[in-house]
């Protein structure tokens, strides 16, 4: 009896080795090392609200063309601007067909028939735009920069034609099944005949022909301090260097730097990347961009995406003139006109450059504008023959290749005054204001 006893417990003893061995053998905690990249960056507590791409893809202008050559322009944030965008953002773009743009009379259609064109200062990819207009997969639209869109009414009111004007301006793609009738033409296009009116000069820029009003505004501000973008920026604060070049200070991990230049309040970060080759996702870059900052300090307002010319780099001991990938810049606007940095004062715009993916320089103020202006003042800009006769006096050897109402930031104390001014941009790039 006890030998039978003994038989059933070494028995039960066994089975239970065995079930014991096939958990362990099967159901085994995972061990597996998850390896982080250089671009996983660690959320911090954010310094400002964050942003979506979509809200930071729109053009510079809205122009309607009112027929018999008159014409009139809009900027971000009217609210007929509002209203139009809101309309052609309501409808879909879709059988796009690629054309030389030297094939139409592009002067004869912008002086004789009615139309909304627009217009985007600095390129902006075919596939950033799908995240603002609902437009539909093209394998040789979407790979195209563009710089303006253009949709008229035929001149016997039979039909709307929608071009996108690539960035080389040689390529108009026609979207021959976008969903636009001539009764939302006609209807946008009424919204400028009580607007200002302008004239087109030398055939490529538009000039008020009554003074232009903007505010002469003062603003408080606030800064962002050193330790909070620190904090915002470095995996480990505590193991920085500090290290003092004149006007400027460096902290750095041996790996990352952060350049502070306290005179201008201005912060240059940088993260050499090693480089590597393959073509870069422009798109899949600016969004990861957004989410940086996102993630790095977050925005202080309203600000319009700019694709940098590739051949302009950051400039600081870090994010040197050397450093690689695409530069990318959000631009800071008040209101309805941008604000413009200058030597004097460095503010209005943060910027980043991504190379394949990875954040290697971001650059911003610590100024930070508080949103209650304490003064406002109207300013009248020039306009007609006088503001013509303005421009014939600034370099003639360069073509104009756009005119732009911006504000100019001035720091007082312990305010900034955005000064309105006109800057002018040649076809070359440069830029000047008139004074």
């Amino acid at each position: 009896m006890i030998e039978r006893v003994k038989t059933v417990l070494l028995t039960v003893l066994v089975l239970l080795s065995l079930v014991q061995s096939f958990f362990l053998t099967y159901d085994m905690p995972n061990f597996d090392v998850v390896e982080k990249t250089s671009s996983d960056y660690i959320k911090t507590e954010p310094l400002g609200p964050e942003e979506k791409v979509e809200n930071l893809v729109f053009p510079d202008q809205v122009v309607l063309h009112l027929g018999e050559n008159k014409h009139t322009v809009l900027y971000p944030g009217m609210t007929f601007y509002n209203i139009i965008m809101k309309r052609l953002q309501g409808r879909s773009y879709d059988g796009f067909q690629g054309r030389p743009v030297s094939s139409v009379e592009w002067t004869r259609i912008r002086e004789q028939n009615e139309g909304v064109e627009l217009r985007f200062l600095s390129p902006v990819p075919a596939k950033l735009l799908q995240k603002e207009f609902p437009i539909a997969d093209d394998a040789a639209f979407l790979t195209e920069n563009i710089r303006s869109i253009w949709l008229y009414a035929t001149k016997d009111a039979s039909e709307v034609r929608v071009f996108f004007f690539n960035e080389k301006r040689d390529t108009a793609y026609e979207s021959t099944l976008a969903n636009l009738t001539v009764q939302d033409v006609k209807q946008q296009v009424e919204f400028g005949r009580t607007w200002t009116p302008y004239k087109l000069v030398n055939g490529t820029y538009y000039v008020p022909e009554q003074p232009l009003e903007l505010m002469d505004v003062t603003l408080p501000f606030e800064r962002v301090t050193i330790e909070e973008m620190q904090r915002s920026l470095f995996f480990d604060p505590t193991v920085t260097k500090n290290i003092e070049t004149g006007s400027s200070e460096i902290y750095t991990d041996a790996k990352r730097g952060l350049e502070v230049n306290r005179a201008q309040q201005w912060i240059i970060y940088s993260d050499p990347a090693v480089p590597t080759e393959g073509r870069q996702d422009v798109a899949a870059d600016v969004t990861g961009a957004v989410r940086f900052i996102n993630q790095h300090g977050g925005w202080n307002g309203r600000f319009r995406f700019v694709m940098m010319d590739p051949d302009e780099k950051p400039i600081g001991v870090f994010g040197g003139s050397k450093s690689l990938g695409r530069v990318f810049r959000f631009q800071q606007y008040w209101g309805s006109y941008p604000i413009i940095s200058t030597s004097a004062f460095r503010f209005g715009y943060m910027q980043v450059t991504m190379q394949q993916g990875t954040v290697t320089s971001y650059e911003r103020s610590l100024v930070q504008l508080l949103q209650r202006a304490t003064e406002k003042e109207v300013r009248h800009l020039p306009s007609g023959d006088a503001l013509i006769n303005k421009l014939n006096l600034l370099d003639k050897g360069k073509m104009i290749e756009s005119l732009d109402p911006v504000y100019v930031p001035s720091q007082e104390k312990d305010v900034i005054r955005l000064i309105p001014t006109w800057q002018v941009k040649y076809s070359d790039g440069t830029v000047s204001l008139l004074k």
